[in-house]
């Protein structure tokens, strides 16, 4: 059976609507069609970030349009980015991005799509950032010990935790690099008893500690590969492509 060709402006303009882009600040610069290779897609890859790794995961795959969380930026990537852009370009593939617009997304969102296996029923968003709210707070049953247990496995990784609460049943889920004191006690002040997010500092947990909350790093590539995939599985069953989930090593991460 023959797969369709779809224009790349087609899937970016879809995906622009699905996520709301516009409402998002344009310093972010991480959402909508960051590289336009005018290479119609067969295939759709998906990855958390746009390293070398995955770029030539997509081209193996052979994708012609690879949708990431994190766009490749000049402030972190430096001299990098351009070297990353021109890999894409000469392997006519794609680049969208979706960073603060997926974060905030209740269909697609990372928060969003880890919450229901982690047994968290979602009551509400925190967390403002760029024009979307990033986190997920709600209800969840059982014990802080169960719940860890359930984070590791979900996650595939082995968590790190800390009990500082004897109370257990609110959780807030910010993932990624969400581990600022500040966010930490926006979900407090919200009355969750335990935090999630990916990674955090020294400082986190001392403030975690102090200010009494449970706090649970997941690491950020864990906690922030659920969106890429629920976003490229619905993409691939709306334009009736295939698709596929581009590791990255996993000794860096």
């Amino acid at each position: 059976m023959s797969v369709s060709a779809v224009p790349v402006a087609e899937i970016a303009s879809y995906i622009d609507v699905l996520l709301n882009i516009a409402q998002f600040e344009e310093d972010e610069g991480g959402n909508g069609l960051m590289l336009d290779a005018r290479k119609p897609v067969t295939r759709i890859a998906a990855a958390v970030n746009t390293s070398f790794a995955s770029i030539s995961g997509a081209v193996d795959a052979g994708a012609q349009l690879l949708i990431v969380h994190h766009a490749t930026w000049e402030g972190i990537d430096l001299t990098l980015k351009p070297a990353k852009e021109q890999a894409l370009q000469d392997a006519s593939v794609s680049l969208y991005g979706a960073h603060a617009s997926l974060d905030a997304s209740d269909d697609f969102g990372n928060g969003s799509m880890l919450a229901p296996p982690l047994g968290v029923t979602v009551e509400g968003r925190f967390l403002p950032y760029c024009g979307g709210l990033a986190g997920v707070y709600g209800v969840c049953h059982g014990t802080f010990a169960e719940f860890v247990r359930r984070a590791s496995d979900v996650l595939g990784v082995q968590v790190e935790s800390w009990e500082s609460s004897a109370k257990f049943g609110r959780v807030a889920i910010a993932t990624g690099g969400a581990g600022m004191t500040s966010m930490v006690e926006e979900a407090r002040s919200l009355g969750c008893d335990t935090y999630l997010t990916g990674e955090g500092s020294m400082y986190t947990k001392l403030y975690a500690r102090e200010a009494g909350i449970n706090l649970v790093f997941g690491t950020h590539y864990a906690t922030e590969s659920p969106g890429p995939k629920a976003l490229a599985e619905h993409l691939a069953g709306h334009f009736g492509l295939p698709w596929s989930f581009i590791k990255e090593d996993p000794d860096i991460l």
